[in-house]
């Protein structure tokens, strides 16, 4: 290989320790790199790329507080500030499987581990400088976005028998893809499959086989890459692609597993993150979704994915896993959902983010009974609410506001301010899903409806005495509708009914028993006051029934 000439590349050090920054830029000089540029921070990066165009840019992934290096190269890619053809090495130490993974999702130029030596760098350094000389003209293309040009400079590169076949054809079947010429694409991912197994090739023709409705045939191409021992990065994007169609097909509690798997393997993606949190909403599936919120807040705080709504979600996420705890983890939640409230009113000072932070405190607050303190955040967040204008008004503060008067017991102003939301284009069933989550009775349209088929095929399965898929049934509504009275009762009945058939059983009676103790604040003014009492005295007969037979 010639010696490569540095002397006109424009190159950019992003490096936190000064010993390797040092290093690296002496190995640049001596190679002729003069043009060099030296920062020790994402912030840094971010401000480079605004004022040059580099080359080449030579980043750490740990850059100490602030901006990882992956979150530069995703900042710096999303929002252009580096071409397509800039030669992005990422460098790192770390030896975290789900890191390097993470690393590698975000399809760096290079991945370079520490420690290094000149020769190693260098080496690494030419041969992607030649192929980019050499291949000069597609990438040029590429860059000026003209892609069906670029796709004829490939297919006459690929027939004047090319250094580099393998870049030309993975390219070519990108660009297809990128232009959706997706019949094209598909027909070159699979003559690339003939020659050989590439993982690239395989995700890109399940892809394109989805976006021609091939669902079935998209699944089992994804599955391929996802089922064996090993999984590769395109495996795992892979999972994302599956999650999507099962989602699709309203399957998703399927893609809810798929995702998790994905983010077991990679978990800094904050956009995945972000879309299981929503599938685990979705799903009612409060626990795994604030666990899930937690990372999110964790990994997007310096990112460019930042936003109170990051935090307030964990917040809200963490008060509602309370809710469903016993009575220690249940102040653990709260002690965390409080400090995660404080942190965001530190970081982000606007006005909608103040009322909607302060309503989520009085939630908590209300979440573990103290009332007092709950209705008095309710007081001071109503103060700032009215001073918001109507673009800060908007449908976010508005279903928080609907939820924390369900909580601290204002249902009538609820119902009042529910007329308005109801109207309201922005208000979606996940919103919808929040405040039946927190109400005795569904407030939205579509939580209503969903409560009457679901009581309908749970009564059609007891009516049928089949009791053991009614109680299955109730379960799973309770999860989507945690405070329903008639759905608890339901639950009582069904698996009262099922005890009377098999007889006692330990399980069953602690289970009901756990059901009805969340009915504990009914008085005898509520309409469903007879029936529970009539339920309690029943499983309190299953109980001495219990009692005997273990004698």
């Amino acid at each position: 290989m010639p010696d490569i000439d540095y002397s006109q590349s424009s190159i950019l050090i992003i490096e936190s320790t000064e010993l390797y920054r040092g290093i690296l830029k002496k190995i640049l000089m001596d190679i002729g790199v003069e043009d060099i540029r030296v920062t020790s921070t994402g912030k840094g990066a971010i401000a480079a790329c605004q004022e040059a165009l580099f080359d080449v840019v030579f980043c750490d992934f740990e850059l100490g507080r602030g901006k990882t290096g992956l979150q530069v190269l995703e900042e710096l890619r999303t929002t252009e500030l580096i071409k397509p053809s800039c030669i992005f090495a990422m460098i790192t130490a770390e030896v975290d499987k789900s890191i390097v993974l993470s690393c590698l999702e975000h399809k760096p130029s290079l991945f370079i581990t520490k420690p290094f030596t000149h020769n190693s760098l260098k080496s690494r350094l030419d041969r992607i400088i030649e192929l980019h000389t050499y291949l000069r003209p597609i990438i040029n293309a590429i860059d000026d976005q003209e892609y069906k040009l670029a796709l004829l400079l490939c297919d006459k590169e690929l027939k004047s028998d090319s250094r580099y076949p393998s870049w030309c054809v993975k390219t070519q079947c990108e660009l297809l893809f990128k232009i959706k010429a997706y019949e094209p694409c598909i027909e070159a991912c699979r003559a690339a499959l003939t020659l050989k197994a590439h993982t690239w090739a395989q995700l890109l023709l399940g892809k394109a086989l989805c976006a021609t409705e091939q669902h079935d045939l998209a699944l089992h191409t994804f599955n391929v890459l996802y089922s064996g021992e090993s999984i590769s990065v395109d495996g795992i994007e892979a999972f994302d692609e599956a999650a999507q169609i099962h989602f699709q097909k309203g399957e998703s509690e399927t893609a809810q597993v798929l995702l998790q798997k994905a983010t077991d393997l990679s978990g800094l993606s904050v956009p995945r993150l972000l879309t299981l949190a929503d599938l685990c909403e979705q799903n009612d599936d409060v626990i795994a979704a604030t666990k899930v919120y937690r990372n999110v807040a964790k990994h997007a705080e310096y990112s460019m994915h930042a936003s109170p709504d990051n935090q307030l979600d964990f917040a809200r996420s963490l008060t509602e896993s309370a809710t469903r705890s016993d009575q220690v983890q249940s102040k653990i939640f709260i002690a965390e959902a409080l400090t995660t409230i404080n942190k965001v009113n530190r970081s982000f000072n606007d006005n909608n983010t103040r009322v909607r932070s302060g309503l989520l405190a009085s939630q908590a607050y209300s979440s573990i009974d103290e009332s007092e303190k709950a209705n008095q955040l309710l007081t001071k967040a109503l103060v700032n609410y009215n001073e918001l204008n109507d673009a800060e008004k908007n449908i976010d503060v508005k279903v928080e506001l609907v939820r924390t008067y369900i909580m601290t017991d204002n249902q009538d102003k609820a119902d009042a301010l529910m007329e308005e939301v109801n109207r309201c284009d922005e208000f979606s069933t996940k919103l919808a899903s929040r405040i039946d989550r927190v109400s005795e009775e569904p407030v939205s349209p579509s939580g209503k409806s969903e409560v009457v088929k679901i009581n309908n095929k749970g009564i059609t399965f007891y009516n049928a005495k089949e009791f053991n898929k009614a109680i299955t049934y109730f379960s799973k509504a309770l999860k989507r509708f945690p405070k329903h009275i008639g759905i608890r009762l339901n639950l009582a009945q069904a698996l009262i009914a099922q005890l009377n058939v098999q007889g006692p059983d330990a399980v069953l009676i602690q289970q009901c028993r756990d059901d009805l103790d969340h009915l504990n604040h009914i008085t005898s003014t509520h309409p469903q006051y007879h029936r529970l009492t009539e339920l309690t005295e029943k499983i309190n007969v299953c109980q001495k029934e219990l009692d005997i037979e273990v004698l």
